[in-house]
């Protein structure tokens, strides 16, 4: 290929962003029926390759709100003490637990925590808070069953969100608090106010349109969202985090604020990723700097458990 099909993107990630160009439909993810959305998400989640040798999984479900939310937990034959829960990315409207299989079990082969992942519910049949209280709930079992001390919150995109929010939430009721934050690509203002938004506004795999598109399904009606816009939250008496964001990203901003946020307040580590996009974790396979830039925060933050 003569040139990168997006400027400064990382070179081994051109043919891919090519392809998706080529493939894209004519009426923008924005402006397409979620149906659709959700239908082209489960053919990309089927493309996945099996779960990497060593690592085994085990489902249950938990009651919250009528609904019961199923757990995948992950482990290989030495796994730690520590846990991580992680909320999968999707705009809070797409994806699954079976879309970030790969993620968890490369997480659990990188640190040797126990990873559980959680399916919570989307919108907009299930606006916001409905993913944070399962969240919580997911938390206050996990808390039971392991060590609540040894819990870290982690998650992509829309997860990292939820992450976060739920974090926030232990804090003001006074709850027991996570060990630490893992969060990739965080999405933090619903108003999408930096300047990422502009300058990053049709970046490959996520435009600013369909960022707003998503926080608008997931608040739907409602006027105020304090866990959800978390760009403005205090984030005083929250643990130590370790935040990877894409320097190519409309929300590199967003995410990279949070982390200098955090640096007043606790232990951050943070890396902005350079030429990689968002959604980088998907492209793992067929792009070393995107796998690379997972595993460097893998190790952080198998460092900073004890």
């Amino acid at each position: 290929m003569a040139r990168a099909p997006y400027p400064g993107l990382a070179p081994d990630l051109w043919d891919l962003v090519a392809e998706m160009a080529a493939g894209t439909d004519p009426v923008p993810d924005h402006q397409r029926p979620i149906e659709v959305l959700r239908a082209a998400t489960a053919r990309l989640e089927a493309r996945l390759g099996p779960l990497p040798e060593g690592v085994e999984t085990n489902d249950w479900t938990i009651p919250c709100n009528g609904r019961a939310v199923r757990l995948r937990h992950y482990t290989r034959p030495d796994t730690r003490a520590e846990t991580l829960l992680y909320f999968h990315g999707g705009g809070w409207m797409l994806g699954s637990i079976e879309g970030h299989d790969l993620v968890c079990a490369d997480l659990v082969l990188e640190t040797g925590m126990h990873v559980v992942s959680i399916d919570y519910a989307l919108a907009p049949e299930h606006p916001y808070p409905a993913a944070l209280l399962e969240g919580r709930a997911a938390i206050a079992h996990l808390q039971d069953t392991f060590s609540a001390d040894m819990l870290w919150l982690g998650g992509d995109s829309a997860g990292a969100n939820l992450a976060l929010g739920c974090a926030l939430q232990l804090r003001d009721f006074d709850l027991p608090m996570p060990a630490g934050l893992f969060l990739i690509y965080p999405a933090t203002d619903p108003r999408c106010r930096a300047m990422s938004h502009t300058r990053r506004a049709d970046a490959p795999y996520l435009s600013h349109a369909m960022m707003r598109r998503c926080w608008n399904t997931y608040l739907g009606d409602t006027a105020q969202a304090p866990y959800a816009a978390t760009a403005d939250a205090d984030l005083h008496g929250l643990p130590q985090a370790i935040i990877l964001t894409a320097e190519l990203d409309p929300l590199v901003d967003e995410g990279d604020a949070l982390a200098k946020a955090f640096a007043s307040h606790t232990d951050v580590w943070h890396e902005q990723a350079k030429g990689l996009i968002h959604g980088f974790l998907r492209f793992r396979e067929s792009s070393h700097r995107s796998d690379a830039a997972f595993r460097r925060a893998a190790r952080a933050l198998a460092s900073r458990c004890p």
